[in-house]
């Protein structure tokens, strides 16, 4: 049977708050934008600018079994506020609306599918520091970033486990141009819990490679879109209820896929979708089969 989940944040009340943090940051001055644009899935270095925001707002959808099996879907609508504290030091809040939560639990499902947001309904709170960089005279620089995050959830069961409050760890390095674009990264991420009992722990990485053809390299009013390949690994330990470790849990999943990212002024959409190249998992529960991301960003 098919169960419509109500989310923690209904859309009623979520809309106001988005809307008047438009109207708030449309009143500020504009000062620097996004030094960088990233990838859907992987990590990447790229922080907005010193006194920039911007909202973002992604649409996740994820399938482990046949279309038809209404229990082998979810979907996930999740909006992310994100303020440039300084030119290297950027921090975001993102909440989730669920859309869609089957009533079968998915031992295996991993908690995180854009690396920059999870799709799990927690909110979460994202430090991002950009702490090197080396640049040159033609527009090109090697970087690092760090990711610090802190999860908390907003149902009290998942997936027949208490939950907890957890956090999110991460680097990523990579080479950025107006041309071309690499970044590889990994992170951890980990529900922190006082009882034997939590969902197991989640290691990504992530190596995403970028385009930009030349047809797309002039400036306003011309559009600017950019090319992805993303590959993306997942592993997750196995749950643990009353001190065991759950047998039909974690494991390995690989997947790759092309996505785009288009800008225009202050607007930008992203997305494309993901397919499993490997998989390797613990027990006897369904992977992944396909997964699409979607996210439209707006930046003041």
């Amino acid at each position: 049977m098919r169960t419509r989940v109500k989310p923690w944040f209904s859309s009623a009340q979520i809309a106001p708050l988005w809307t008047a943090a438009v109207v708030f940051g449309a009143a500020l001055p504009r000062t620097a934008f996004a030094s960088g644009h990233g990838p859907v899935y992987g990590l990447a270095t790229p922080t907005l600018g010193q006194g920039g925001w911007s909202i973002d707002v992604a649409a996740m959808y994820r399938l482990t079994g046949d279309l038809s099996d209404g229990n082998a879907q979810r979907a996930l609508l999740r909006p992310m506020l994100g303020y440039g504290i300084t030119e290297d030091l950027q921090a975001s809040l993102s909440v989730p609306m669920p859309l869609y939560t089957p009533s079968a639990p998915v031992p295996s499902l991993a908690t995180r599918m854009m690396a920059m947001m999870p799709s799990a309904p927690d909110v979460e709170f994202l430090l991002s520091w950009r702490f090197h960089r080396i640049g040159n005279d033609v527009g090109s620089r090697f970087e690092s970033t760090a990711l610090l995050g802190f999860d908390y959830p907003t149902d009290s069961v998942r997936n027949g486990i208490h939950t907890s409050p957890g956090f999110m760890a991460g680097a990523v390095t990579g080479y950025v141009s107006r041309t071309v674009y690499a970044w590889v990264g990994g992170l951890y991420q980990r529900y922190m819990t006082p009882t034997a009992n939590h969902p197991g722990d989640l290691m990504l990485y992530s190596l995403v490679f970028g385009y930009r053809p030349p047809f797309f390299r002039e400036e306003l009013p011309h559009a600017d879109w950019r090319l992805f390949i993303e590959a993306i690994g997942e592993y997750q330990f196995r749950n643990v209820v009353a001190g065991n470790e759950v047998a039909d849990s974690g494991g390995l999943q690989i997947f790759v896929g092309p996505t785009v990212l288009g800008l225009y002024g202050p607007w930008g959409i992203s997305g494309g979708p993901l397919f499993p190249v490997y998989r390797n998992l613990n027990g006897t529960q369904h992977g992944d089969r396909f997964r699409f991301a979607v996210n439209f960003t707006y930046w003041f």
